[in-house]
C-alpha cells in the first residue's frame, strides 16, 4: 500500500488545500483547549466541546501522507497546549525573573514538546490505517491513550481530565483510570468524523461503529450513575470528621500588600478561630502557609501562643516573639499545615550550599501543639523546587535566584494519629502540591497506606490569578474517584475545595479574599479495581499500538 495513503488507506488528497487545513487544524486546537479551564471560563469550562474537537483535524488527516500527518498533528497539539498553558509565559516572567518575550519562548517550547503527543498520534493512526485493517474508530482512541501515556511531561494532563465537571462519565476512573475517559472522547470523535465523511463524500454510514460507541457510552453512564448511588450510601454511613480549610489568600510573591504579608499568619489564625467556634475538629492550612521562619525538623512541639489573638500586626508589637511565631494562637483545634522544615547540613550537596537542608513538609499538631505526624514531599517539581544536576552546575542558582533547592523526602507514607475519636487511628494521605496530579504516585500511597481521606495542600501562587488554579483542580479530581476517598484540597491563594468520593465539588472558595470553609468529611477506606490493576489500561493501549504498528511493517515487507 502506498506510503502516501490516508488514515484509512485512501489515496492522498489534492494539493493546494493548505489554507483550509490550517483553519481546520486551528479550530480543532481551539475547541480542545476550550474544554479545559481557560481565561474565558476558568471555573466552568466548555467541556462538551472536546467530544467533537478532533473531527476537523481528522478531516485534515484523511488524505495526508505520514510525514504530513505528523506535522499537522504537531501543529494542532502545539495550539492546544499553547492555549491550555498560556499562563506559563507570565509564570516564567514572575517566578523565573525572565523578560516576557523569553517567557513566551518558554511557552512555545513547552507547547511544541507536548505537541509531539498529537504528532505521534496522527502519524501512528496514519501508519496503522495504511498497513492494517484496524478501523479508525479503534485506532484513533487506542493510539491517543498510548501517546498521552508514553510522552513524559512536567504537568501530566490527560484529555479525560476535561470531564471533571461531568461526574457520571468520570466514574470509570475507579476501574481503569483517567485514560479510559480519554479513550471514549476519541472514540466519539472518530465516529463523528466517519459520519461527516459519509455525508460529504457519500461513504457508507458507520452504523456498526456508532452502535458500539453508543453501547460504550451507555454502559459507562449506567455504571457511573449506579456506582455514584452506592458510594453516596457509603459516605452517608461513614463516620464524619469536621474538617475546616483556611485560605489566607496572601501569596509568596510581592503581589500582596505589605500589610497583608505581615498579617498573613494572623489572618489564618483568625479564620481558624472562627472554624473552631463552628465546631471544626481538624483545621487544614495549605502548603507554604507558615512563613514565620523555617521550622526545625527535630522539634517535638510548637506550644500554642498564650497571647490574645489580634487582627493586625500593629497590635502585636509588644507580643513575645515565641507567641507571635506559634502556629496555634487563639485556637487549639488540631492543625495540619505546610511549611519549610530544615536540618543541619552535615555534607554540602554542592559547592556553595548553605548550612541547612530544606524540605517541603506537612505537620500535624494536636491541641497542645505536640507534633503527632509529619510528611516530607517526595516528588518535587522540577525547576520550581529543585534544579536537576545542580550539584554539578551550582551557578544555576545565580542565574535563577528564585529556583528552589529543596531536598526530597524519602518515605511515601500516611500520617497516622489516634487523637480523633471517630476511628481508632485516623490515617491521612497527604499529597503536597504537584503530587496530587500524579495517578501513579497516589496509588501506592493509598494501596499501602490505607488512608481514610486524601489531603492535598498546595501553593499555586507561582502562576498568578490565572486559569491554572482551576486546571490544577481538574487534574486532581480523579484521585477521589480512583480511590473512592474524600479529597480535601487546601490552597494558598485559591481555589480550595472539598471533593467527595464521587468527584463532586462540595464547597469551593472564591478566587479572591481570605475565607474558610468546612465539611463533615466522610472517613472511608476503599479498595478499587484501579488500585489493583493500576495503569493496565494505558499499558494495554500502548502494547496494542506497538503491536499493530509492528504487524503493519511486517505486512509491508
Amino acid at each position: 500500500m502506498s506510503a502516501a495513503a490516508a488514515i484509512d488507506g485512501a489515496p492522498a488528497g489534492k494539493p493546494g488545500t493548505f489554507g483550509r487545513d490550517l483553519g481546520l487544524a486551528t479550530l480543532a486546537g481551539v475547541l480542545c483547549f476550550a474544554a479545559f479551564p481557560t481565561a474565558l471560563a476558568p471555573e466552568h469550562t466548555f467541556w462538551p466541546l472536546i467530544w467533537i474537537s478532533h473531527i476537523p483535524l481528522l478531516w485534515v488527516l484523511k488524505d495526508k501522507a505520514p510525514k504530513q500527518a505528523f506535522r499537522w498533528g504537531l501543529y494542532c497539539g502545539t495550539v492546544i497546549n499553547a492555549g491550555g498553558y498560556y499562563w506559563i509565559a507570565t509564570m516564567l516572567e514572575t517566578f523565573g525573573g525572565l523578560p516576557l518575550w523569553l517567557g513566551l519562548v518558554g511557552l512555545l517550547l513547552h507547547s511544541l514538546w507536548l505537541g509531539f503527543i498529537w504528532a505521534i498520534w496522527a502519524w501512528g493512526v496514519n501508519r496503522i490505517g495504511n498497513t492494517t485493517r484496524l478501523p479508525i474508530e479503534w485506532s484513533v482512541p487506542i493510539v491517543m491513550v498510548a501517546a498521552e501515556f508514553a510522552v513524559p511531561r512536567i504537568f501530566p494532563a490527560y484529555m479525560g481530565n476535561s470531564q471533571y465537571l461531568f461526574p457520571a462519565m468520570m466514574q470509570i476512573c475507579d476501574l481503569f483510570g483517567i485514560t479510559a475517559v480519554t479513550f471514549l472522547i476519541y472514540r466519539v470523535n472518530a465516529v463523528g468524523f466517519l459520519w461527516v465523511r459519509a455525508l460529504i463524500e457519500g461513504r457508507p454510514r458507520p452504523v456498526r461503529a456508532t452502535a458500539v460507541t453508543v453501547a460504550l457510552l451507555a454502559g459507562t453512564l449506567i455504571y457511573g450513575v449506579v456506582q455514584m448511588g452506592r458510594i453516596d450510601a457509603r459516605m452517608d454511613a461513614a463516620p464524619k470528621l469536621k474538617i475546616g480549610m483556611v485560605e489566607g489568600d496572601v501569596g509568596i510573591f510581592q503581589t500582596a500588600t505589605k500589610d497583608a504579608r505581615r498579617n498573613h499568619l494572623l489572618i489564618q489564625q483568625n479564620l481558624s478561630a472562627e472554624l473552631e467556634a463552628q465546631g471544626a475538629e481538624l483545621i487544614v492550612w495549605p502548603e507554604s502557609a507558615y512563613r514565620y521562619g523555617h521550622l526545625p525538623r527535630d522539634a517535638k512541639q510548637f506550644p500554642p501562643s498564650k497571647a490574645p489573638l489580634v487582627a493586625d500586626w500593629r497590635a502585636d508589637r509588644r507580643t513575645a516573639p515565641a507567641d507571635k511565631a506559634a502556629p496555634q494562637r487563639g485556637f487549639t483545634t488540631p492543625l495540619l499545615f505546610g511549611s519549610t522544615s530544615i536540618e543541619r547540613n552535615e555534607t554540602p550537596r554542592w559547592e556553595g550550599d548553605g548550612p541547612w537542608v530544606p524540605y517541603n513538609t506537612a505537620w500535624l499538631l494536636d491541641r497542645d501543639g505536640t507534633i503527632v505526624g509529619t510528611y516530607d514531599k517526595v516528588f518535587l517539581l522540577v525547576f520550581g523546587e529543585y534544579i536537576p544536576f545542580a550539584k554539578y552546575f551550582p551557578q544555576i542558582y545565580d542565574m535563577i535566584p528564585a529556583a528552589g533547592n529543596l531536598e526530597a523526602g524519602t518515605r511515601l507514607e500516611v500520617i497516622e494519629t489516634d487523637i480523633f475519636p471517630q476511628v481508632e487511628k485516623l490515617r491521612l494521605g497527604v499529597l503536597i502540591c504537584y503530587e496530587g496530579l500524579l495517578p501513579g504516585f497516589t496509588r501506592p500511597l493509598v494501596s499501602e497506606g490505607r488512608p481514610h481521606v486524601l489531603v492535598n495542600i498546595t501553593n499555586d501562587d507561582w502562576f498568578g490569578k490565572t486559569a491554572e488554579r482551576y486546571l490544577h483542580l481538574a487534574l486532581t479530581v480523579p484521585r477521589a474517584i480512583e480511590h473512592r476517598l474524600a479529597f480535601v484540597r487546601s490552597t494558598l491563594t485559591g481555589v480550595s475545595v472539598f471533593v467527595d468520593a464521587n468527584g463532586r465539588q462540595i464547597e469551593m472558595t472564591r478566587p479572591d479574599d481570605p475565607e474558610a470553609i468546612m465539611w463533615d468529611t466522610p472517613l472511608m477506606q476503599s479498595a478499587t479495581v484501579y488500585q489493583i490493576i493500576g495503569d493496565a489500561f494505558p499499558w494495554g493501549c500502548l502494547l496494542l499500538t506497538l503491536g499493530f504498528y509492528g504487524f503493519g511493517r511486517w505486512r509491508r515487507r
